[in-house]
């Protein structure tokens, strides 16, 4: 009689499932791997310096493969507080100074079942100042040659600390149809000047390739956290031209001279205001966003124009 533990097939089965083991913790790990790859890529991004605009960069061309799209143009405007203060040969220059927002589509073809769908992708947002050179708006940098631009040494002072300025913006979020920043900026509160974040929102409309932009305030706590300010967001069309109101603190001269704390911006640039809700804030309230988070972001925001655009109409 053949004992039970003598049996053949028992003496095989040991090995046969240690041979197995190695496989499936192989087939295990592939089928994790994408997973895996898929949440790392969800984590949220460190920040990044905003693309600079070359220098000679031409602003009004539709046509162009690059930097084909206004996303917004802001010129400094003295409209309130101690205006009589600023000379005029200051204010000669900083109102020929112009902030340019720009942006690159381009159209992508979707294969669909029934045909072609085209649609565009927004494949960057950068920023720059410009000046009338040769009756066009360029973009121009204190350190650039370009025929027909001319600037004397007050001028080349004012670029070059507009200039060091874009180095302070940061791009917190992007992919394919929307991209984030945030711009430190000096803003008129209660009669003083507040340092403040203007967050930006770029998105496209994928079927036209059509802009917008949605602002907030962001303000930093003491832990150097960051949070929405209770004021309404703004949306704004592509392509806005807007003249920038600043105010002047007489008190942060020197000599004559403005510090870099004597002109506060008044206001967010000129749109439709949007209230906040409760989910909005929410998901608007992180220091940069993964692309989920930017989607989710952008779900809201949509959320919160819908409802105000029932609003208006029920009330008409």
């Amino acid at each position: 009689m053949v004992g039970f533990g003598d049996h053949s097939s028992y003496l095989r089965q040991p090995a046969g499932r240690a041979a197995e083991w190695p496989r499936l913790v192989v087939i295990t790990l592939a089928c994790l791997a994408p997973f895996a790859a898929a949440a790392a890529d969800e984590k949220p991004p460190l920040p990044r310096p905003i693309t600079v605009i070359e220098a000679g960069t031409v602003v009004d061309e539709p046509d162009r493969d690059r930097w084909n799209r206004i996303v917004l143009l802001a010129t400094p405007r003295f409209a309130s507080g101690d205006t009589a203060d600023v000379s005029e040969s200051i204010k000669a220059v900083v109102t020929e100074i112009t902030l340019a927002i720009l942006a690159t589509v381009r159209p992508v073809e979707t294969s669909v079942a029934r045909g072609t769908t085209p649609r565009h992708e927004l494949v960057e947002v950068g920023i720059g100042h410009c000046m009338r050179v040769n009756d066009r708006l360029t973009v121009v940098a204190p350190d650039a040659t370009i025929a027909g631009l001319s600037l004397d040494f007050l001028g080349r002072q004012v670029l070059n600390a507009k200039q060091k300025s874009l180095g302070e913006i940061a791009c917190v979020g992007s992919h394919g149809t929307a991209v984030v920043f945030d711009a430190p900026s000096l803003m008129l509160r209660d009669d003083d000047h507040e340092d403040l974040i203007v967050r930006h929102l770029v998105r496209i409309d994928p079927q036209s390739g059509t802009c917008s932009t949605c602002a907030w305030l962001v303000s930093s706590a003491n832990d150097g956290s960051l949070e929405p300010v209770d004021e309404p967001l703004r949306i704004i069309e592509g392509g806005t031209r807007e003249e920038r109101p600043i105010h002047v603190d007489g008190q942060r001269f020197t000599f004559g001279l403005p510090t870099k704390r004597a002109f506060a911006v008044e206001d967010l640039p000129p749109g439709r205001r949007v209230d906040w809700s409760t989910s909005l804030r929410t998901a608007a309230d992180k220091a940069t966003y993964s692309n989920e988070a930017l989607d989710h972001l952008v779900t809201e925001l949509d959320t919160a124009v819908a409802s105000l655009r029932t609003l208006r109409s029920a009330e008409r």
